[in-house]
C-alpha cells in the first residue's frame, strides 16, 4: 500500500474542507449544474481523447497509485541472483520447477526464463522482450495519459462553467439582489475544475509515471538476469549491475 498517495490525498481534501467550514457554510460550495459541466464534460472530452478500452482502463489505473503491486528494489535483486545462483549450481534445466513461480511474480519474467529454459538463443530472447517492452510502455504510457488529459480538461470546463453561469447572471442586471449569488455560482464551477485537477488529476498522473519507471527497471532487471544466467555471469557480478541499474549503493542493502 502506497501511504504517501493516502495521505496526501486525504490531507488536500481534508485540508479544503476545513477552510471552506471555516470560512461559511459548505452547502454554498455544492452546485449540481457546475459539477454536471464540471466532471462530466471533462470525462466526456477525455473519452473523445482515447480509444474507450485505454479510457477506461487509464481511469481504473487510479488504483495503481494507491497499490501499485511493485517488490521492493532490493528484495527483487536478492531473488533474481538467488535464481542466477541456483542456475550457476544445479544447472539452467534446474530452474524448470520454478517455472510457475517466475509466472506469479511477474508474467514477463516467466516469458523471459520459459524461453531460456527452452534453449531459445538469448539474442531471440532480447528481441522478443524488447517486443513484449514496447507494449507494456505503450500501455503504461496510456494510463499517465488519460490522467494528464483529465488533470487538463477538468479547469477547462470549469471555466466553460464559469462562461455560462456569467452569461446566465449577466442577464438578470435589473435585480442587483441576484448579482452576489449568480456571481459565486459562476465561479464554483471555476473551483470545481481547480481542485479536480490539482487534488486529484495532476498528482495521480505523477504518481502513475513514477511507477511506470519503476516498472520498465524491474523488466530490465529480468532482461539483465536472464542473460546472466545465459552467459554464466558470476552472481555477485549480476547483484553489482542490479544494484547500479535501480541507484542503490551496495551499502544501502
Amino acid at each position: 500500500m502506497e501511504l504517501s498517495t493516502i495521505i496526501g490525498l486525504g490531507a488536500a481534501v481534508l485540508l479544503i474542507v476545513v477552510a471552506i467550514a471555516i470560512g461559511g457554510s459548505p452547502l454554498a460550495f455544492i452546485n449540481i449544474p457546475s459539477l454536471l459541466i464540471t466532471v462530466g464534460g471533462g470525462l466526456a472530452a477525455s473519452l473523445t481523447s482515447f480509444p474507450m478500452k485505454d479510457f477506461f482502463s487509464g481511469l481504473k489505473a487510479i488504483g495503481k497509485a494507491f497499490n501499485p503491486g511493485l517488490p521492493d528494489p532490493v528484495e527483487l535483486i536478492d531473488y533474481l541472483v538467488n535464481v542466477a545462483n541456483k542456475a550457476r549450481r544445479d544447472g539452467i534445466l534446474a530452474l524448470e520447477s520454478d517455472i510457475d513461480e517466475y509466472y506469479s511474480r511477474d508474467p514477463f519474467f516467466g516469458s523471459l526464463m520459459r524461453m531460456l529454459i527452452d534453449g531459445q538463443d538469448i539474442e531471440e530472447i532480447k528481441s522478443n522482450a524488447e517486443t513484449a517492452l514496447m507494449k507494456i510502455e505503450q500501455d503504461l504510457s496510456t494510463e499517465v495519459s488519460v490522467w494528464e488529459a483529465l488533470g487538463e480538461l477538468f479547469p477547462a470546463f470549469g471555466m466553460i462553467g464559469t462562461l455560462i453561469g456569467l452569461i446566465q447572471m449577466l442577464q438578470n442586471l435589473n435585480d442587483p439582489s441576484a448579482l452576489g449569488p449568480g456571481m459565486a455560482v459562476a465561479m464554483i464551477t471555476t473551483l470545481y475544475g481547480a481542485i479536480l485537477a490539482n487534488v486529484l488529476c495532476v498528482p495521480i498522473a505523477k504518481k502513475l509515471k513514477f511507477f511506470k519507471d519503476l516498472n520498465l527497471l524491474y523488466k530490465e532487471a529480468y532482461i539483465i538476469t536472464v542473460e546472466a544466467i545465459n552467459n554464466g555471469t558470476n552472481p555477485n557480478v549480476l547483484r553489482s549491475k542490479l544494484l547500479s541499474l535501480f541507484g542503490i549503493e551496495s551499502g544501502e542493502e
